[in-house]
């Protein structure tokens, strides 16, 4: 997902995004699309069967003029998984739970799932907590150990202050070095001598 919240068609991050399973309910009959469900044996789709599609197909059958699908939260934006994070977002390792958590998060409230209206918020809450954390991690802690631990943003944010932290040393390994003028000043200056 681009900085701007912003979908983009060449994005893969916007494609690894859209690919998370959201669980649907379907509502109308769907013939010849029993194949989509595992469980079942019949050739139709009825409606009420519960099948898991990727967010990129629930968001699109679910905004038709006649809804197909309803889909639900995913789990981890319920409210168990908001109060693990509401008492310490920073012993979580939100890469087990999804690895583009934010990324997610940002796309439910397009959709129109329950309880999305106050997820920005929620997600920006859990974001500062977890931010100075990754500040510290990157001043303190060796790569190896956040490999497991953290979601692809914070991971692209990891970096980016790493390479900021050392473009600041190397600048300031630099020294003073004297500046010299340039050879052209210097003849600007003789032949104003001259002149006079």
């Amino acid at each position: 997902m681009s900085m701007l919240g912003l979908n983009s068609y060449f994005s893969i991050t916007d494609i690894l995004v859209t690919e998370e399973r959201m669980h649907s309910e379907i509502k109308k009959l769907l013939p010849n699309l029993g194949f989509l469900c595992p469980s079942s044996d019949k050739q139709d789709l009825e409606p009420g069967t519960r099948i898991d599609l990727p967010l990129w197909l629930a968001d699109a059958l679910s905004k038709s003029r006649q809804p197909i699908v309803t889909c639900e939260t995913p789990k981890i934006f319920k409210d168990s998984y908001k109060e693990i994070l509401h008492a310490d977002a920073c012993a979580v390792e939100l890469s087990k739970w999804c690895q583009h958590y934010y990324e997610l998060g940002l796309h439910l409230p397009q959709m129109s799932v329950e309880d999305s209206s106050k997820l920005a918020e929620f997600l920006l809450e859990v974001f500062k907590s977890r931010f100075v954390v990754i500040i510290d991690w990157e001043h303190n802690v060796s790569t190896p150990a956040l490999k497991g631990q953290i979601s692809v943003l914070e991971k692209k944010l990891y970096l980016q202050g790493d390479i900021g932290r050392q473009q600041l040393l190397n600048w300031l390994n630099k020294g003073v070095k004297h500046i010299k003028t340039s050879t052209v000043l210097n003849n600007i200056r003789k032949r104003k001598r001259m002149d006079i």
